[in-house]
């Protein structure tokens, strides 16, 4: 018995050294380096109105977003890998999230994140 216990501390002891600690993964976050680009800010209110970096585009009713596409596609055209980060509330319908999510399909967002409400 007290043989498997010495086996199963070393076992244990040998593993903890194999460990990867979070501060030594390497993870690219948009916009997270000096001189990186400034990412596209989209939020949904919970009433569902969706704002291009403050600015309302399209009617909360409008599934579509037109404007947002256009808006979007103008952005893309500039720069190709532009990150954009969709942020909504923590009241915001999920088809509403779909609906933009379809919005920067169409417009060919190629760097995509969901951010944090700051609320």
């Amino acid at each position: 018995m007290l043989d498997v216990l010495f086996v199963l501390l070393l076992f244990f002891m040998m593993s903890a050294g194999a460990q990867k600690h979070e501060t030594n993964l390497t993870t690219q976050l948009p916009g997270g380096g000096p001189g990186g680009d400034v990412p596209v800010n989209i939020t949904i209110d919970s009433d569902g109105q969706v704002s291009v970096n403050t600015v309302p585009t399209d009617t909360p009713d409008d599934h579509e977003l037109p404007q947002t596409i256009g808006k979007l596609k103008g952005i893309i055209a500039a720069h190709d890998k532009q990150p954009v980060v969709i942020i909504p509330t923590r009241s915001t319908r999920h088809q509403r999230v779909i609906d933009v999510l379809n919005a920067c399909a169409a417009a060919e967002v190629k760097n995509l994140a969901f951010g944090s409400p700051g609320d």
